[in-house]
């Protein structure tokens, strides 16, 4: 893609980055941590640190492959560099089917959950949550699909909009809270080892980081741009995320939270600055996870064009062809849509059925561990392109793609530890074999 043509500056990728991250997970996260953990308000910090650690260290390391190349795909041109074509389609195709759609389908409907309590006295309204969060679906796929340049406008805004609700309770929180839940001597090597799987959560909470190289194509001077935001967004975002952990819990107290769960935000804020001013801060939330839903959708809709492009999916040469007038695959955008919905009926079974209750199926937690794996693979690329001598700063080739791994191998650890990790894992290699398959056949196709 011409230069001129391209739609993003640094700041709208900087706010990509921490507009993805920040808006949902935390939100709903925070007292899952604190369950994970034993209500032990330390090593929920502790938690939240090892996880901004693998992002802040993951950012500058994949940045590495951001300063080589602004192909389209992200992560599939980078794992394409690192190992080579099926390597990088399976990464492609695991966002296509699995990542992307799943985070998609929960994001939407984690705001509908804030929308119904924003608008609790609304009779029309109750009940009504996945209807909501299928609209949701249908007015953030059509911005993004019909109007790109307003899904980076909004994806701008809805940044700093999701900070005033965030910052407010967590600088309230430190300095008019009860600090006495932060025990720093309750640290311990079984309490952490116990609370491992609390890891998955906080992973959740910074997924979302590695969406911007989806559309490094798009971005001005991509090779600049893009590794500034991965080094500058992660860091921005563990202090946001380690106050606000720490104001919440400090209003209300670690037990509170457990009891409120996903309200804990809503009674904070009561507790603050009373209902009236309470809802314009749930209407900041609401606005804040649609804005990370909005950076999830601009990414998805990008990685079946970039598939097509390589020819790795059957349809390939409609799937890659560029509207004139909207400057994005059409068809591109219809898959990744579909794909989603299909996600959200199965988010709905874990959520409504009671046969799937008995699996215990977290559609959130689902794709983690695989694209942790990816993570872990694409560091070591790093490592070995360091090694090779085409990284000539130590701290760039070694210290950083080390300590990143070591980040990404707490989180994989964790996740597999977790009640549900292990048929997490043997769902995702289900998906990446028959990926595998088609690709198989696909060629087979091509050479007859």
């Amino acid at each position: 893609m011409q230069e001129e043509n391209r739609k993003y500056g640094l700041w709208t990728t900087i706010a990509m980055v921490i507009g993805i991250v920040i808006g949902s997970g935390i939100f709903f996260k925070a007292d899952d941590i604190l369950i994970l953990t034993d209500g032990n308000v330390a090593i929920g910090c502790f938690v939240l640190i090892v996880g901004a650690g693998g992002i802040i260290f993951g950012g500058i390391t994949i940045a590495e492959w951001a300063k080589r190349t602004d192909d389209a795909g992200g992560l599939i041109s980078y794992g394409e560099k690192a190992y080579g074509s099926r390597f990088a389609f399976l990464i492609g195709w695991f966002q296509m089917v699995v990542y992307y759609p799943a985070l998609t389908a929960v994001v939407c409907w984690v705001a509908s959950n804030y929308t119904l309590q924003l608008f609790a006295n609304v009779e029309f309204l109750q009940g009504k949550i996945w209807p909501l969060t299928f609209l949701y679906m249908v007015l953030l796929y059509a911005i993004n699909t019909f109007a790109p340049k307003l899904g980076g406008y909004l994806q701008t805004s809805t940044t700093f909009i999701k900070m005033i609700p965030l910052l407010l309770i967590a600088i309230l929180g430190v300095l008019f809270g009860d600090p006495s839940s932060l025990q720093p001597d309750s640290i311990t090597g079984a309490g952490i080892i116990s609370g491992s799987s609390a890891v998955v959560a906080a992973a959740f909470s910074y997924d979302g980081w590695s969406i911007a190289p989806s559309i490094c194509h798009e971005i001005k001077n991509a090779k600049r741009n893009l590794p500034m935001a991965l080094t500058i967004a992660p860091i921005v975002i563990l202090v946001i995320y380690l106050l606000y952990f720490l104001g919440i819990t400090f209003l209300l107290g670690p037990e509170q939270i457990l009891k409120l769960q996903d309200a804990a935000f809503e009674a904070a804020s009561v507790k603050v600055i009373g209902n009236g001013a309470a809802k314009l801060l749930l209407a900041g939330v609401v606005i804040s996870v649609l804005g990370t839903c909005n950076g999830i959708i601009l990414g998805s809709c990008r990685v079946p064009h970039a598939l097509a492009v390589r020819k790795e999916l059957p349809g390939y040469e409609k799937i890659a062809k560029i509207h004139e007038r909207f400057e994005v695959s059409l068809r591109s955008h219809l898959l990744s849509f579909l794909l989603s919905c299909v996600w959200l009926f199965i988010h709905y079974l874990s959520v409504e059925s009671t046969v799937f209750h008995s699996f215990q199926l977290d559609v959130s937690g689902l794709p983690i561990v695989i694209m942790y794996i990816f993570y872990f693979l694409l560091y070591i690329g790093v490592l070995r392109y360091a090694w090779r001598g085409n990284i000539k700063s130590k701290f760039f080739g070694y210290i950083c793609p080390v300590l990143a791994c070591l980040g990404a191998g707490i989180v994989i650890y964790g996740g597999l530890s977790s009640p549900n990790g292990k048929m997490y894992l043997l769902i995702s290699c289900t998906v990446l074999i028959s990926g595998y398959g088609m690709l198989k056949a696909l060629g087979k196709k091509h050479s007859a």
